[in-house]
């Protein structure tokens, strides 16, 4: 008599291969749009600093160079107050997603353009984020 033998070649069958995708696709769905947020939210707080950093630039541009009220100021007036090679200072007065920021006078608060608070909305909550450079 012949015993058959039951061979057992160790490979996956398609059902466990059919799992193992369905569930690797389930995270990517649960962790792609959390990784898209926080990239988001990290571009706004970067162009928040920037912000910040050309805001502080502009009051000391007003008081070196005793500007006041509705004296325009530029992006060039502002450079020699940033860093000399940081990418705000090349940026040529542009945020981190390419658009212009608003100066303004001495006497206005820098805005940041509505372009950007809009790609940035779904992360930033609206306009509270943007406080007083909205």
């Amino acid at each position: 008599m012949k015993s058959i033998k039951h061979q057992d070649n160790g490979a996956f069958t398609l059902v466990e291969i059919m799992i193992v995708v369905a569930i690797i696709g389930l995270l990517a769905a649960i962790a792609v749009p959390s990784f898209i947020r926080a990239r988001q939210r990290a571009q706004a707080s970067t162009i928040l600093s920037e912000a910040r950093q050309l805001d502080a630039g502009k009051d000391q541009y007003a008081l070196e160079n005793s500007k006041t009220g509705t004296a325009a100021v530029s992006f060039s007036d502002l450079t020699p107050y940033l860093k000399a090679g940081s990418k705000l200072a090349g940026a040529g007065g542009s945020d981190a997603l390419g658009n212009a920021f608003v100066i303004g006078d001495v006497s206005s608060r820098l805005q940041v353009s509505a372009t950007t608070q809009s790609s940035l909305s779904a992360a930033t909550n609206g306009g509270t984020f943007w406080g007083p450079y909205s």
